[in-house]
């Protein structure tokens, strides 16, 4: 079989009805843009080179879909975004609550990370989305989604929660890039940007809805259980939205279904996702569940790195999948650009959800606040974020210049995490606000920013690629940074603690880092809760020590992006 063209083809629009229609595109058009990707393709180890593979390349011109059918379409395509945001987000300051009713203190950092964990196959849903048809796929996993928060909101045990939070990953990862396929399948390079920034805005609104939304229900009758059920409510909601005004696109429909299924790369996806895990695993469980020199975690470790390189090996060397087809876009890693622009948004997500996990726990610990407040107390770190992606979208496709977005971003991550470190028990609220203003700022400059720029530097027909690429390495970056910061927070709390408190067992310190709700800390005396408070709180502030480390590598990465005009 010969390799199949997994992406929109060059110069296509979509008609009011969603179908691919072909545009005069020149063949000097074509073959400016084919040159392009062979500059992409090469090192670009000398700056002439690099800066001639970042000039703006793009064969979609008009978008066909207009008025309020366009406003239906985008409407619930963010809708699905917000389904992702607020479940990433929702279990913030309702651990506690969750820990309480289902127990396994140890496998706290799951709660968070199991929904990123499932949010891997991006990868392969990412170059899915470039051959079956688009819509159905889409709602697809729309549905998927929806019984994850189903089985998530019935859980009777923390392993089943667990599983519901993996279902729930895949299909919020397929309704994310399945987003983002359709905005840059239908938008053109200048107008992309502010439609991509609508995204970040969107993910903010909903990681400022979820901690509140979560806290509101885990101290009400209700229960923290309807944290998760609440998504089918929405779910009915944009249904028809969803149903009606998407466009139906199917990129390969010349192909069968059977010759679809054909063209993925089953091989590297069963890889990619075991290796994934086992990483995943080896981090959240590393001194809490396995102590480091132990057996497993030994084993982990070392599963992980052979998958690692059996997923290289496999990448290169695929005996039967042509290297079109291949799951991961090995090819984008030969652009030093395109390996800046991946590090930069790994760096961003990292961040971003390492300060919405631990902002509320900070706020529990030091001002004992009940999970409501502690979701409120995020509204400046989003509000920053907010800002500058809305900033971001609107000028950066105006000024054409990308770089100083990413210089600007990766800084003010730098100082905002910087600053954490130096949070105390006292450290007054006014402060903790600025601190996170900044990281939020620095996030949002450019968060979404990569999924355009990617795209006016590769031909038309990587769109797949690029997108499946970034969103690769945001994933990651949720992935190993919040769990390398519970691993951080989870060893260092139990250690201090059990340094300052020594008739404090090791099970009883894990079950302190839950919260100020706990019964092992309602059972200490006050004296010993302020010292575990403040034992707890430095702790937090080693987990944005991780973030120092993420934000200064991207800062100076971010200095040897091109200065070329993009757009």
């Amino acid at each position: 079989m010969g390799t199949i063209n997994t992406s929109v083809p060059s110069g296509i629009q979509l008609s009011e009805e969603g179908k691919v229609q072909t545009t005069a595109v020149s063949n000097g058009d074509n073959e400016k843009l084919r040159t392009d990707a062979s500059e992409i393709a090469g090192s670009n180890t000398e700056d002439d080179s690099d800066q001639n593979a970042q000039q703006p390349k793009d064969a979609i011109t008009t978008r066909t879909i207009r008025g309020f059918k366009w406003f239906l379409a985008y409407s619930s395509l963010l809708s699905t975004v917000l389904f992702y945001a607020l479940d990433s987000t929702i279990v913030a300051d309702i651990q506690p609550s969750i820990i309480e009713s289902l127990g396994q203190t140890e496998k706290l950092p799951w709660i968070g990370v199991g929904i990123f964990l499932g949010a891997l196959t991006v990868l392969p849903i990412g170059r899915a989305y470039g051959i079956f048809n688009v819509k159905w796929m889409f709602l697809s996993l729309v549905i998927l989604f929806e019984v994850g928060s189903v089985v998530c909101g019935a859980a009777p045990s923390m392993d089943a929660f667990i599983v519901g939070r993996v279902i729930q990953g895949v299909g919020a990862s397929g309704c994310y890039s399945g987003a983002i396929t359709y905005i840059s399948m239908t938008t053109t390079t200048h107008e992309r940007p502010l439609y991509l920034s609508g995204i970040v805005a969107t993910w903010s609104l909903g990681s400022v809805v979820g901690p509140v939304i979560g806290g509101a229900f885990a101290q009400s009758s209700a229960t923290w259980r309807w944290a998760f059920y609440i998504n089918l409510i929405v779910a009915a909601i944009t249904a028809p939205g969803l149903i009606l005004c998407l466009p139906n696109i199917d990129p390969a429909k010349e192909l069968t279904f059977k010759q679809k299924l054909r063209t993925q790369d089953w091989i590297a996806m069963v890889i990619f996702l075991g290796g994934s895990t086992a990483v995943a695993m080896a981090l959240t469980f590393g001194g809490t569940v396995y102590a480091f020199n132990s057996g497993p975690e030994i084993a982990l470790w070392t599963v992980s790195g052979v998958l690692l390189i059996a997923f290289i090996l496999i990448t290169i060397y695929h005996p039967t999948v042509p290297f079109k087809d291949r799951l991961y876009p090995l090819h984008m890693m030969k652009s030093i650009e395109l390996n800046i622009l991946h590090y930069a948004i790994f760096a961003a997500a990292g961040t971003m959800v390492t300060t919405l996990y631990y902002t509320p726990l900070l706020f529990q610990f030091t001002r004992n606040d009940g999970a409501l407040m502690a979701g409120v107390r995020l509204l400046p770190f989003l509000g920053g974020m907010i800002f500058f992606s809305v900033l971001n979208g609107f000028f950066m496709p105006r000024l054409g210049y990308h770089m100083p977005w990413y210089v600007l971003g990766t800084a003010l991550m730098l100082i905002g995490s910087s600053l954490m470190v130096t949070v105390n028990t006292t450290t007054s609220e006014a402060h903790i606000y600025g601190y996170t203003v900044l990281l939020g700022g620095g996030c949002g400059c450019y968060f979404t920013a990569g999924f355009s720029v990617v795209q006016s530097i590769v031909p038309v027909d990587e769109l797949s690629n690029a997108i499946s690429f970034m969103a690769t390495g945001q994933t990651f970056g949720q992935i190993i940074v919040l769990g390398l910061g519970g691993s951080v927070f989870q060893n260092v709390a139990v250690k201090l603690i059990t340094q300052a408190l020594p008739d404090v067992s090791a099970a009883d310190a894990i079950e302190l880092t839950t919260g100020t709700a706990s019964s092992a800390f309602e059972a200490l005396s006050s004296e010993h809760q302020t010292q575990v408070i403040e034992q707890l709180t430095r702790a937090i502030r080693d987990v944005f020590i991780v973030l120092v480390g993420t934000s200064g590598l991207g800062f100076i990465g971010s200095v040897f992006l091109s200065r070329r005009k993009m757009y």
